[in-house]
């Protein structure tokens, strides 16, 4: 049975969580515990032009990122993920040199495919491994995503994403698109899947890509105890168990609960995440997950909740969130139901 890859995520998308202030102790320790559970990747954080500080996983320079990383164990690929959203200057970039990321995640926007495709060729020059990360792909049509792996494959990259950002694909979704994927993709390149947990099917749908009958070497996101903002993402230990029950892959779990137990837990007693009826509702209609953390702060109730992201929220403020939409959405629902 075919190998699937898992990349771990907890310091970067489980920085959500907490503004990415793990503290280094943290960040070190969940390096390793990591590295003795047996994942493919290790995603160590966001590179960002920011200031740096070792309590944070965002960095602004190869150097900190070798620096927090340490001594590699072999075998294991360390990766950041530069985002779009973010602007990270190429100037800032140095070329790979073996001790900071072997990888570089580029998530982008589909709006803007070109200044994306113009990047990941530059980060592909600088000697990283390319992972190309569309955001929301239920934005593309099949005509589009065929188009989009297409003109990306071009570039030969490491890995290509299904990225589902909010949270909101259908087993038949995910499934579509990694048959689209596997059939024009360069031969040697990873098809990835990141999912969100907000409807509450991302053990469902990471299942269903793993058992998929694909020619391509399959990754899959995960977090320790699926770290990250409003419902978090895929649950590490819940993949790791079934990837060795099923497939027979050596992950063990015992560094996860390590981690989970030393680092993770203390900050999910300040600051919890996980499964909600806000981010359910959210997700169902293809809203960004910050109106879900906001619906709950105001103390909304659910049925009106429903009835707001349906009505209340249309076009581009769906997907681009400020509090100042949420606050006109509702009061054009009170408007109309008064």
């Amino acid at each position: 049975m075919a190998h699937i890859r898992v990349l771990d995520c907890t310091l970067r998308d489980g920085g959500y969580v907490n503004n990415w202030e793990f503290g280094e102790e943290a960040i070190r320790g969940t390096i390793r515990d990591l590295e003795q559970t047996g994942v493919d990747m290790i995603e160590i954080g966001f590179m960002r032009d920011e200031a740096y500080t070792r309590d944070r996983s965002i960095y602004n320079s190869v150097a900190q990122c070798a620096d927090i990383i340490g001594e590699k164990k072999p075998g294991t690929v360390y990766c950041a993920l530069i985002e779009m959203a973010n602007y990270f200057p190429p100037e800032l970039l140095a070329p790979c040199d073996g001790r900071g990321p072997d990888a570089l995640r580029y998530s982008f926007w589909k709006r803007l495919m070109d200044d994306a495709y113009d990047y990941c060729r530059m980060i592909k020059s600088r000697g990283y491994r390319l992972c190309v990360q569309p955001t929301r792909v239920e934005q593309y049509s099949d005509e589009d995503f065929a188009e989009m792996v297409k003109r990306f494959g071009e570039l030969e990259p490491y890995a290509l994403y299904i990225v589902d950002t909010f949270g909101l694909l259908r087993k038949r979704d995910v499934l579509r698109y990694a048959e689209i994927a596997d059939r024009l993709l360069p031969p040697g390149t990873i098809l990835g899947y990141h999912v969100h947990n907000n409807m509450g099917q991302a053990l469902c749908n990471a299942v269903a890509f793993a058992e998929l009958p694909l020619k391509h070497t399959r990754q899959m996101d995960a977090s320790i105890y699926g770290m990250g903002r409003g419902a978090g993402n895929l649950f590490l230990e819940q993949l790791a168990l079934y990837l060795r029950e099923e497939f027979g892959q050596e992950l063990r779990l015992e560094p996860v609960l390590h981690a989970w137990d030393t680092w993770i837990s203390k900050i999910f007693a300040r600051l919890p995440w996980g499964y909600s009826t806000h981010s359910f509702l959210t997700a169902a209609a293809a809203c960004n997950p910050n109106y879900a953390s906001d619906f709950t702060a105001r103390g909304l109730p659910a049925a009106e909740v429903w009835d707001i992201v349906r009505e209340g929220l249309t076009g581009p403020d769906k997907y681009l969130y400020a509090a100042e939409k949420t606050e006109a959405a509702i009061r054009t629902w009170e408007e109309e139901h008064a």
